[in-house]
């Protein structure tokens, strides 16, 4: 017969589960930054030798560097229904792996960039069982 876990260790567990994501996201988010910051066009950008009309196209709307990663993002491609749509995670990898669109530094972050979802993907089914916790705890608590 299983023995129950008790409700403490159940809770710590938890938390410790959610912090431990917690952690690895942020740590994700400095493996995302330094390959990005090796990408051939943010060096341009960041380069104050050139004068704003030479580095004017590097920038979107937003004033987000056009990076090849940033533009595996936003750019479309015909769909089988001949309307445009955003790349899909294969066209995105293709894109970034090409010899004439791709970036070495780019798809680096890309691939850390997957990886961070999978881990938010954890991260809110933490979040999730420690509200069950929680929940379960304001049944005993009157």
């Amino acid at each position: 017969m299983k023995q129950a876990i008790p409700f403490e260790t159940r809770v710590i567990t938890a938390l410790a589960n959610h912090e431990r994501l917690l952690q690895q996201v942020s740590q994700m988010k400095k493996q995302i930054g330094a390959p990005l910051a090796e990408c051939p066009v943010m060096k341009k950008a960041g380069d104050w030798t050139l004068s704003a009309e030479q580095t004017k196209d590097l920038y979107d709307e937003k004033m987000l560097v056009k990076t090849h990663l940033w533009e595996a993002f936003n750019e479309t491609v015909e769909s089988d229904y001949g309307n445009q749509v955003l790349m899909g995670y294969e066209d995105q990898e293709i894109h970034l792996t090409e010899e004439d669109t791709g970036c070495e530094h780019c798809y680096a972050a890309w691939r850390v960039i997957q990886e961070r979802r999978d881990v938010r993907q954890e991260l809110g089914r933490a979040r999730r069982a420690l509200r069950m916790l929680g929940k379960s705890a304001l049944k005993v608590v009157p």
